[in-house]
Formats: structure tokens, sequence, C-alpha cells
């Protein structure tokens, strides 16, 4: 029998008794896909989900993501991302961010399987961006109604500027600008399924605000990002070697805390690109 149990009030789940070693019935999808949309974020301990179980998961519910524009990918599975750090290797996302929103389609989900983490730290936050909408007071919802933002490779500037393979920085870091590009979001959005509106907004990879010079942009930013850093609209996962999370990337950010160094942790990801339930709306 398969059961949900909230974590907190306004975000997260953890989902018992389901068998990923079997193929999951439609009945069985149709829970998990209800759960996250209520949920944001729902989690599944200990799945002993082999990749190609993951795999084959995560294609019930959309099109899968090409290879990561940066990070490498398990050996015989493209789609599956390796996020492997230790002491020699630091995370490079430090910070809250939403997956990827710089791509012209921005993701609606990620599945993610813990393969190796640390005894101790390495855990993972979200956020619900529903929440930061709800708190905004009634005047700044309508103003920030009209505002659209600018997405781009944000933090991922670090590591293409780095001169690698006779390239330098400069040449790396222009070629990934020119693959990747920049995307123009609103600043609220509504989300497909829920129709509850929400602030689509990340440190990471909101770059500048239309319309304003860059000190306004730059303030506008830093009082987005507080405000969307509350407690109470968080969830805090402690990991255990197989453990599942799955999150709508629409609606979340989420924060990889990198407290373990010099420990090792790895993580194996799966980013779904679009929502089936919509597509077949």
């Amino acid at each position: 029998m398969i059961s949900i149990n909230k974590i907190t009030p306004h975000i997260g789940a953890e989902i018992i008794g389901v068998d990923f070693s079997k193929v999951i019935s439609p009945k069985c999808q149709k829970l998990i896909y209800d759960a996250l949309i209520e949920n944001l974020v729902i989690f599944f301990r200990k799945t002993e989900i082999s990749s190609q179980k993951h795999l084959e998961f995560s294609e019930t519910f959309g099109d899968l993501d090409v290879p990561h524009p940066v990070y490498p990918h398990v050996d015989g599975f493209n789609n599956i991302v390796k996020l492997e750090h230790d002491k020699d290797n630091p995370p490079d996302t430090d910070a809250w961010h939403t997956d990827l929103t710089f791509k012209k389609v921005q993701p609606f989900a990620s599945v993610l399987v813990a393969r190796s983490v640390p005894e101790i730290g390495g855990d993972t936050l979200w956020s619900s961006c529903y929440r930061a909408y709800d708190r905004l007071p009634t005047g700044m919802k309508k103003d920030f109604d009209s505002i659209q933002t600018i997405h781009d490779m944000g933090d991922f500037r670090n590591t293409f500027a780095l001169p690698k393979n006779g390239h330098s920085g400069a040449e790396r870091l222009n070629d990934g600008m020119v693959r990747f590009g920049h995307n123009i979001r609103n600043l609220i959005e509504t989300h497909p399924i829920s129709q509850r509106k929400f602030l689509n907004f990340n440190e990471s990879f909101v770059s500048h605000i239309i319309g304003k010079t860059m000190n306004d942009s730059n303030s506008l930013k830093m009082f987005l990002s507080n405000h969307m850093n509350k407690p109470e609209d968080q969830v805090r996962w402690r990991w255990e070697t197989g453990d599942l999370a799955m999150w709508d990337n629409r609606v979340t950010m989420h924060y990889a805390i990198a407290d373990y160094m010099p420990e090792y942790r790895c993580m194996n990801r799966v980013t779904i690109i679009n929502d089936n339930r919509v597509s077949t709306n």
C-alpha cells in the first residue's frame, strides 16, 4: 500500500510503498504526479533504483533533456547527469537556483538519485515559489505583473571562463554564451496545472531586470533573493544512499548545501523538459 506523508505545510512529501524494481503502473504514475503537483517536491527513501529504471521512470512524465552543458553524464546513459563533488571538485552552484532557466524551454521537473553521500552534511533545500508570490504585498504583485527578466548561464560562467583544451577562458565563455544564449521570462508566471501564480526568479541565472538601470536591477534582484529565502517556505532533506527526489522545476528553487568538503558526494539527475499532462490537455 502506498502512503503520502507531508513533511511541511507548504512543500515536500515522502511517498512510501513504491517498488522501483518493477514497472510503475499508470495508476501509480498518476498518484505520484498528483503528489508532485500538490507538494512541489516528493521523496522516496532507499529506492535501490538502477540507472535504467531511473531513466524509464523519468520518461513516463515527459521528454528528457539532452546532456547537460557543463556536467558529465553517467557511462552509457547520456540523459543522466553525474553530479560528483569532493575537495578536488567543489560544486559550482552553491546558491539558490532553478535548473536551466536560461534554456529555451524551462524544464518541467528533475529526478535526483543519491548514489554516494557523506556521513554528515550534503543536505538539499527546496523553496516554494508559490509562497514567495503569496507573501508579496498586493501593490507589489500588481507592479511585478508586467516585469520581465533576462536569464543566462549565470554561475556557469565561472566554469566556461576557465582555459581548457587550448582555448582561452574568453573564447570558451563567448562560445558558451552563443550556444546557450539568453531567455526572457515573466517575473510572475502561472502554473499550467494548478493555475496558481508564482515568482519565477532565481539568483543564479537571472542576470537583469528589463527596463531597469544596472543599479536598480541589482537592488530589485537583492530584494527578491532575500524575500524568497524564508525557512517557512522551505523543506530540507537529509540524504541516504538510494534516496530519490523529484521536484517541479517550474515552481521551486533548490540549494545543495556544500558543507561536506572534503568528503565525497555523488548524485545522478535526469531533467524532464516537458510535462506530458500539459502537452496532451
